[in-house]
């Protein structure tokens, strides 16, 4: 039973709660739903200190898009938002919309046509110390996995 304890507790799964090495601090966690996004903010929560927390979401249209915001918003600085493709996914006019109904300041959010320049884009406006959280989606937390492994994003 000690073994699979021990296996258990090492699990790792892409795309839950997945820090990427290197500098500024990328969390990576598909959250798309309102219990996985309050599960995310709980663990950014217990990450320490970072200046300013910038985010890149991205999430099918079909999904509680208020709730997760609602999880997440006290955890974030500036929000980069993606489209999503069609047919399900939100477009980021949407998710502007959503983040402002929900009292996020408009100078806070970005809009971007595909959540690989959104990423892109928090990567070229974070300092060092800051943090960039990817999330919404498994489309968005593939982007950023894909700029990071063609040597684009980390």
């Amino acid at each position: 039973m000690g073994a699979v304890r021990e296996a258990l507790v090492g699990i790792e799964l892409p795309g839950r709660f997945q820090v990427l090495p290197g500098r500024p601090v990328i969390v990576l966690d598909v959250a798309h739903n309102p219990q996985a996004a309050a599960a995310f903010a709980d663990n950014l929560g217990g990450m320490g200190f970072h200046p300013q927390t910038l985010a890149v979401f991205g999430i099918m249209a079909d999904k509680d898009i208020g709730a997760v915001i609602d999880a997440v918003k006290g955890r974030v600085d500036r929000w980069l938002v993606a489209t999503l493709p069609a047919p399900r996914g939100a477009n980021a006019a949407l998710l502007r919309e959503r983040l402002q109904r929900a009292g996020v300041r408009a100078e806070a959010i970005g809009e971007f046509d595909a959540a690989g320049e959104a990423y892109s884009a928090a990567r070229g406006i974070a300092a060092e110390a800051d943090r960039i959280i990817v999330f919404g989606s498994f489309l968005t937390v593939a982007a950023a996995l894909a700029q990071a492994r063609d040597g684009r994003g980390v």
